[in-house]
């Protein structure tokens, strides 16, 4: 899923053409799916649009002191071949607009068709019809991002990042997990050492040697049901050797190296470089003071200590600055997973420099609009 603003020329400052393009789906080949109309007391469907533009524009009316845009055109995209049912566009519309600070405002929400992806455009009215005041989202880049994750989840629906580009498939409990502590799980862990699994793969000679290879990573293949998964060398976590990549399938691997067998000898001695372990989702938090409080505070009764890295930060951004800034690289990273190795260097920062410029020209924007006002 994607959402941004859609952002339009100097001058253009018609709700009534925003509507109708909404209404029209003039691009080639789009075709208008569903319709409806949010806050409206004269309208509420797609046959009396005409009567919610008047309604619209009357309240628009009411603010002379705005001499920019007075609407907002939002547009949420979908992955492609994904089609929601209308009851949880209606849903994901109202979220949003309930993130950017607009839930009572007057909106017009049209679907439209025949495209690569299903997309939703969504025309708001800045003015309040009840107070009159302009509504400026602040950050509204933060505010789109953080509730795309929250819906994608939500809703089951395809996992993308802020561009767009659909991430790796995830264990669903991983992925959960995840999304619910901001902590790596073991499915993350084994797949951010998969170049290197390869090349142990690579240049193994025998199951003995591959065995033996693996358990650097405090990993070993065992066989599960008709398929193979790697397990944690010290514990209980399993993950599908195929889902880590197809070359680590049961069939890949027995014709390499013949009918599977299992480690000789005890591998729980053998030297490692790396081992499941807590961390968090951004490895940059790992080395900072806040993680180590929130390690240490483990040891305490449960009813005393935070259970999660999520829950900690969140208690924490309460009073601590850094906590703030560490909980949105979490929910940064979170989007990326699947993209790229969570070690890959400058990932986080690949896919979201571009959000620095953005927030400078959000606040730019919102300190224009206070000079409207």
């Amino acid at each position: 899923m994607i959402a941004h603003k859609i952002d339009r020329k100097s001058g253009q400052n018609s709700f009534k053409a925003l509507a109708r393009y909404v209404a029209a789906a003039r691009e080639d080949n789009e075709k208008l799916g569903d319709l409806w109309i949010e806050n409206c007391e004269l309208a509420s469907t797609k046959d009396e649009l005409e009567l919610a533009i008047v309604e619209i524009e009357n309240t628009q009316k009411h603010n002379t002191r705005v001499k920019g845009d007075r609407s907002y055109h939002l547009v949420i995209s979908f992955a492609e071949g994904e089609v929601p049912e209308l009851a949880a566009m209606r849903g994901i519309e109202k979220s949003f607009a309930k993130a950017l600070g607009f839930e009572e405002h007057e909106r017009i929400i049209g679907t439209h068709t025949n495209t690569d992806n299903y997309h939703m455009h969504v025309a708001i009215n800045r003015i309040h019809p009840k107070t009159y005041k302009v509504h400026t989202p602040y950050m509204d880049f933060e505010a789109l991002e953080r509730t795309r994750l929250e819906m994608e989840v939500k809703y089951g629906l395809t996992r993308t990042n802020a561009r767009g580009e659909v991430l790796e498939k995830t264990n669903p409990k991983a992925r959960d997990y995840e999304a619910n502590t901001y902590e790596v799980s073991f499915s993350t862990y084994v797949k951010d050492y998969k170049p290197e699994l390869l090349k142990i793969r690579e240049s193994a000679k025998t199951w003995p040697e591959l065995h033996e290879g693996l358990a650097a990573y405090s990993l070993e293949l065992k066989q599960r049901g008709n398929g193979l998964v790697f397990k944690e060398l010290d514990g209980p976590r399993l993950e599908k050797a195929s889902t880590v990549h197809r070359d680590f399938s049961k069939k890949s691997l027995e014709d390499k190296f013949g009918p599977y067998q299992a480690p000789e000898k005890d591998l729980s001695q053998a030297k490692r470089k790396d081992r499941y372990e807590r961390r968090p989702l951004y490895d940059r938090h790992r080395e900072s003071d806040l993680w180590e409080k929130f390690t240490d505070q483990l040891s305490k009764p449960k009813r005393k200590r935070k259970h999660s890295w999520k829950s900690f930060l969140t208690d924490y951004a309460q009073l601590n600055h850094a906590a703030i800034e560490m909980l949105k690289g979490e929910e940064a990273m979170l989007s990326l997973m699947g993209l790229g190795s969570r070690r890959q260097p400058g990932l986080l920062e690949k896919h979201f420099g571009v959000k620095l410029q953005k927030q400078k020209q959000k606040k730019q924007k919102k300190q224009n609009a206070e000079l409207e006002r």
